[in-house]
């Protein structure tokens, strides 16, 4: 048989390049290559190794399996303990792998050898074979894993074809070259292809080598450093002289003595700075110490900002640059300031508190406070924080460890008088890692700031001269222990006119300027800023309203650079197409008097809103269920509410007249007493005739002279009966918008008049807002927020306001565009609130005016 068609048994490795001439030890496991080797020992014959495309086969198949191999013997074989065959083999040839005679139980391939080509020009391969020797014996020199010894693996070899194989096989580089390597049939190619492989490795070994000889270097002169430092030291020890100002101890002593620090300051740090000189040099108590002195001496330590006493008129110029309107803001500023100022720079024994929704510039006024003083504002933002470390900084001796965010603030200041933003006072947390708003109480209460200890530093610090502004959204939220230092100063809601101003003065220059449009100025016509201002945002503030009028800007940018011609003026018409159809166009509240729905009024962390409250009445057994996410306190009102009604509706009063002559009342009396003795209906008949006269279909309006205020009864002695009817009826009050939290108790009133409109099925005038806390004696008493209530009154179409007595002076200082479109009615009890609310006259027309209460 030819020697082209012969079939030996072929052993895939998985990177292993065996070359001819090399001897090498080889680990199998895998069956099919134990096979192979068993086979080839014990034949006595040769077999092939080829290396596979991918070394984490597992179980390779034939095309897996490179075509360019070595023909090898078997020197030795043995197996191993765990089961593995050790063998010996040697490189005899290269071969070409022509087909598989079989796969399995081991593979079997006929192969060809690669026959040696005579070089076309001997010169060249001569010259390339000592360029080949002379990077080789470099390679050597520069490869730690190669002894020197084989610097001499070339002395006796000539051919060609050998020096390729006796190099590449001592060769670290991947199966993928030494593969090409194995794979040349043209000598030349192949001296070639090892040359330029030698050439990148020679110069990749070199950079390692430079990189190491430098890093030895360093090292080397540390270690020389740290040893003459020490013998430096044990000399000056033993001479009795100073630490040299060049070391690092000196140099913090010497900062140390020039800082002009209080004694005990200068003490402590002074103590820890001499710790360096008996510490080891490479104890991690080194950087713990240098970097303790590090922030210690990084405080300004009584360095002010060189403006001597505020000065009150350049903080009145600002803010009346900066902010419009917000006249009784700014005089309480400028007067807290002036109080500083005669107190020598102090400032007075609180601290101002800005409180207010978003958007309604209570940042911008501690900017604009500090720009007027001509000092560095630095804002620390205390929403989520929970950890009280935050505030007066961890121990020292933890990993990590670093001054609380006071003293931080202080050290990027670069002065000790510093305008600090509290941001988001009311977003602080407490938990077991302690009460941030206990730590904060030492750094605003004057008596003890003067002497504010930091955990990390340990040295008492004078903060009296930091002019802290706080913020807050819910004033409520704030702690009590925090609140009685604070001078609360309330940013209300903007008007529409307010607004508008703001955005012509402020935010649409600004705007332009920042989209690259300042030539175009203000581009909104008044009809456009109004109808963005009242159909595309609903806030208390502007922040919507700059984000809305920046985006019609970018569209503005993006058309001048598209080329497109761009209007000379934003109309209404134009909005629709820059921001799409306004979300607040639809009205909220409804044309006609409805039955169990009141309007209230409500004031939140965005600014005051109407809130619509519903309630409707079926037979049950008493259950009263309440739906909308309302709070504790909320569902107390409702609950304060239902109890009034139930003992004012079974007493001889006005609402008791009311009740008798209701046609809710004689319709439930007309179902609960079967005519002729016989059976009444049951609870589903009772329930559909209630939604039917809820609908106006069943009962009557109570005659139009029934006296509300007068009192007129028509209970014929059933006041037991009338609290056992109300006690087995199931009442159901909704406040839509259920993802919305609810709190407060200014919806008393409101809760009140929807639960009597349910009753008596008497419907209730939609445009008439009620705000007011109710009592179980029927009172209504004082609320807040009333600037914002007045707004969401305007702004949602309300006509008339109900509000609690008490707040007319405070209704008297707000601006007059807040009353001028509304009808402001003051009320006492809540009976006097019936004749503004409920619709009790054929065809919706009101009883005789009672005791009204006009604004």
């Amino acid at each position: 048989m030819a020697e082209s068609q012969r079939t030996l048994p072929l052993l895939a490795t998985r990177d292993l390049i065996l070359f001819p001439k090399m001897l090498t030890p080889i680990f199998v496991g895998r069956e099919k290559s134990v096979r192979a080797l068993e086979l080839a020992h014990q034949t006595g014959g040769p077999l092939i190794l080829s290396v596979q495309k991918q070394a984490t086969l597992e179980d390779p198949n034939e095309s897996d399996i490179e075509r360019v191999g070595t023909l090898a013997k078997v020197v030795q074989l043995s197996r191993l303990a765990d089961g593995t065959v050790k063998a010996l083999v040697e490189g005899q040839s290269r071969v070409s792998i022509e087909s598989f005679a079989s796969v399995s139980p081991l593979f079997s391939v006929s192969y060809r050898p690669l026959r040696k080509r005579e070089p076309k020009n001997i010169l060249r391969v001569r010259a390339l074979m000592d360029s080949v020797a002379r990077e080789f014996s470099l390679y050597v020199s520069q490869s730690p894993q190669l002894p020197e010894e084989a610097e001499t693996a070339l002395d006796a070899v000539i051919d060609p074809e050998d020096v390729v194989d006796t190099v590449a096989a001592l060769l670290a580089i991947s199966p993928d070259r030494k593969q090409d390597l194995l794979e040349g049939e043209d000598v030349e190619e192949r001296l070639m292809m090892l040359l330029e492989i030698l050439i990148q490795e020679n110069e990749f070994l070199a950079i390692e080598q430079d990189i190491a000889e430098r890093v030895h270097d360093n090292l080397e002169r540390h270690q020389r450093k740290v040893f003459l430092r020490e013998r430096l030291r044990v000399l000056r020890d033993e001479l009795g002289e100073e630490e040299d100002d060049e070391s690092e101890q000196g140099q913090y002593l010497k900062m140390i003595q020039e800082r002009g620090l209080p004694e005990t300051t200068s003490a402590a740090l002074t103590k820890e700075a001499r710790r360096l000189s008996d510490l080891p040099p490479f104890s991690a108590e080194v950087a713990v110490v240098k970097t303790y002195l590090d922030h210690a001496l990084g405080l300004p330590w009584g360095t002010l900002s060189g403006e001597g006493l505020p000065d009150v008129q350049a903080v009145a110029r600002v803010l009346d640059e900066t902010h419009y309107g917000l006249a009784d803001v700014k005089d309480r500023i400028v007067e807290y300031l002036a109080v500083a100022r005669l107190r020598k720079g102090t400032p007075p024994n609180t601290t101002l508190c800005l409180v207010g929704p978003p958007g309604v510039g209570k940042t911008s006024v501690a900017m604009a406070i500090a720009e007027g003083l001509n000092r560095p504002l630095q804002r620390i933002s205390l929403g989520g924080v929970r950890d009280e470390a935050e505030i007066r900084g961890h121990r020292k001796t933890y990993v990590g460890a670093m001054p609380g965010r006071i003293l931080d603030a202080l050290k990027r200041a670069g002065v000790d008088d510093p305008v600090i933003l509290l941001d988001e006072l009311d977003k602080m947390e407490s938990d077991w890692r302690g009460d941030p708003a206990a730590a904060l109480m030492e750094v605003l209460d004057p008596v003890q700031n003067q002497a504010f200890r930091d955990t990390y530093l340990e040295l008492d610090y004078d903060l009296s001269r930091v002019l802290f502004v706080a913020t807050a959204n819910y004033e409520e939220d704030i702690p009590e222990t925090l609140h009685d230092r604070l001078e609360v100063i309330r940013l209300p809601g903007y008007t529409e006119r307010e607004k508008e101003e703001i955005a012509r003065r402020h935010l649409v220059p600004k705007l332009a300027e920042q989209n690259g449009l300042a030539e175009l100025g203000d581009i909104f016509t008044r009809v456009a800023l109004r109808t963005l201002i009242r159909f595309y945002t609903r806030e208390a503030g502007v922040r919507e309203l700059a984000r809305l009028a920046g985006k019609v800007y970018r569209k503005l940018a993006r058309m001048r650079v598209e080329g497109k011609p761009l209007p000379r003026r934003v109309a209404p018409r134009d909005l629709e197409r820059l921001l799409g159809a306004p979300p607040f166009l639809k009205a909220r509240l409804e044309d006609t008097p409805q039955i169990g729905v009141s309007t209230g009024l409500a004031y939140t962390g965005a600014g005051g809103d109407i809130l619509r409250i519903e309630t409707v009445v079926a037979p049950g057994k008493g259950d009263f269920h309440i739906t909308g996410q309302l709070g504790e306190v909320m569902q107390e009102s409702v609950t304060a509410a239902w109890g009034y009604l139930k003992t004012a509706l079974s007493r001889d009063t006005a609402l008791a007249a009311l009740w008798s002559a209701s046609p809710g009342k004689a319709y439930l009396l007309d179902q609960y007493s079967p005519p002729d003795g016989g059976p009444g209906e049951g609870p589903a008949q009772l329930g559909i005739r209630l939604e039917e006269a809820a609908q106006g279909e069943v009962g009557t309006y109570i005659d139009q002279e029934t006296d509300i205020a007068g009192g007129v009864s028509a209970c014929d002695g059933g006041g037991p009966a009338d609290h056992e009817l109300l006690s087995a009826l199931e009442i159901r009050m909704h406040l839509p918008e259920g993802a919305v939290p609810k709190e407060g108790p200014s919806a008393g009133v409101a809760v009140a008049a929807s639960l009597l409109s349910a009753l008596t099925q008497l419907p209730l005038e939609p445009r008439v807002a009620l705000s007011g806390e109710i009592t179980l004696t029927g009172q209504v008493l004082a609320v807040g927020g009333l600037k914002e209530k007045l707004l969401a009154a305007l702004r949602e179409g309300v006509d008339k306001v109900v509000l609690p007595a008490d707040v007319r002076p405070q209704v008297r200082e707000l601006p007059v565009e807040l009353t001028r479109g509304l009808e402001i009615v003051y009320v006492s009890s809540f009976a006097e609130v019936l004749e503004h609310v409920l619709v009790v006259g054929p065809g919706g027309a009101r009883p005789p005016a009672g005791r009204h209460r006009a604004a």
